[in-house]
């Protein structure tokens, strides 16, 4: 009898098909796609075109991390060797080299994970509400009488802004709520004074604020309830909280941040010093002017008086005078030349008139004669044997009576 032996079939995989299955099922695995890592950094490095990559490692070990440009712009701290962090992002496997990698998306230092979180989340909700836009700032006043502070009573950030004041603008007057600044129960404290203080009429701005901490002493003004208290306020708000590098909640939802709280003196008073140079500026402004136009009014004075002394006066009269003794004589002339022109005029005038007037005529033996209503004889056929008829002689009438006809025509 003969065995026969089956040999099993062989399936023979490329290095890249092992490699492209591990990278499908490491990043298709839901857990993957958000991991939070936490190790030392070793061999940080930067490209450049801005990605950042190292190697996260712990006493066992070790896995690389890959942060591209646009998640490592975003990065709040500079990352060294050494460092303890916190990285979170999404697993993967970088096919080339056939190892696994995280793609980060944040870094964040050991110890202030937790409260890093809880501050990048509230900072999103509120900038997505529209809290920190620039359209809901209020307006700083520029000359305020009377500042409310809220701060701790005990703190050095009150007596620095007290003394600051004091050298700066010593004419307005503060007004301290004081209120706790840290630990438990100092945020819903904060969001009371806050209330308080704007039931207040006489209230011009408002600082809130406190020194300089760790992010865990800092954290009240980080809270929600801080953050919406100043956002109700309708006395404009300063934030002063801690040094020049923290940065709060309440900084951004704040009508004005300033560095620290003595630096929020200087934001929201003027210098007195400058007001004093200003106003010295003006009044020797104002002196020039106004002697400026004093010595013009005065020489304008001087030249009115000089035009009115009793001499000028005398002898503008006098040439006056002359003026019109000229002009007199000058207008009698005249009249006199225009009334021999005129009387030559007329005079021709009546020498050519007598020469065509039917007097001249009548003179040299002539006459007219006239029917009785007036109508000029010219001819013997305007009258008939009986009219009456006048005649008009150089000196008198004559009433006639037609007794015949002499002409041809009238022949009898």
């Amino acid at each position: 009898m003969q065995l026969e032996f089956s040999m099993p079939t062989k399936t023979v995989h490329s290095v890249s098909d092992i490699t492209n299955l591990l990278k499908r099922l490491i990043e298709q695995h839901p857990p993957f796609k958000n991991v939070w890592v936490q190790g030392q950094v070793s061999n940080y490095s930067r490209s450049g075109a801005g990605h950042v990559y190292f190697t996260l490692k712990d006493t066992n070990s070790q896995i690389s991390v890959a942060i591209f440009r646009n998640s490592a712009s975003r990065l709040r701290f500079t990352l060294k060797d050494g460092d303890e962090v916190i990285v979170q992002g999404q697993l993967g496997l970088y096919a080339t080299r056939g190892q696994y990698q995280i793609i980060g998306q944040n870094v964040e230092p050991v110890g202030i994970g937790a409260l890093q979180r809880a501050f990048e989340a509230l900072k999103q909700q509120l900038a997505d509400e529209g809290l920190f836009d620039d359209i809901h700032k209020k307006t700083l006043p520029k000359f305020p009488q009377k500042i409310g502070v809220i701060t701790s009573a005990t703190g050095a950030a009150f007596q620095d802004i007290c003394e600051q004041l004091r050298k700066r603008y010593p004419v307005a007057e503060v007004l301290l709520h004081p209120s706790l600044v840290q630990g438990d129960g100092a945020a819903q404290e904060i969001a009371d004074a806050l209330q308080a203080m704007n039931q207040r009429d006489d209230i011009d701005v408002l600082i809130v604020g406190r020194g300089g901490g760790s992010i865990e002493d800092l954290w009240s003004f980080n809270e929600e309830g801080v953050a919406r208290a100043i956002f109700a306020s309708t006395i404009p708000v300063v934030s002063a909280v801690g040094h020049e590098t923290d940065y709060t909640i309440s900084d951004m939802v704040a009508d004005h941040r300033a560095p620290t709280p003595s630096a929020a003196i200087e934001h929201i008073v003027p210098d007195q010093d400058e007001l004093f140079a200003q106003l010295n500026g003006f009044e020797a402004w104002l002196r020039t002017t106004i002697q400026n136009q004093l010595n013009s009014h005065e020489t304008r004075i001087q030249e009115l008086e000089t035009r009115l002394a009793p001499t000028q006066r005398k002898d503008a009269i006098y040439q006056l005078y002359q003026t019109v003794d000229t002009f007199d004589a000058a207008c009698r002339n005249a009249a006199k030349r225009s009334l021999t022109d005129s009387e030559n005029r007329l005079h021709t005038l009546a020498q050519r008139l007598d020469a065509l007037s039917p007097l001249a005529t009548l003179k040299r033996g002539y006459s007219i004669s006239r029917k009785t209503d007036g109508e000029v004889l010219t001819t013997a056929e305007q009258v008939s044997v009986g009219d009456r008829i006048k005649v008009q002689l150089a000196a008198g009438h004559l009433a006639c009576r037609v007794e015949e006809f002499l002409d041809e025509d009238h022949q009898k």
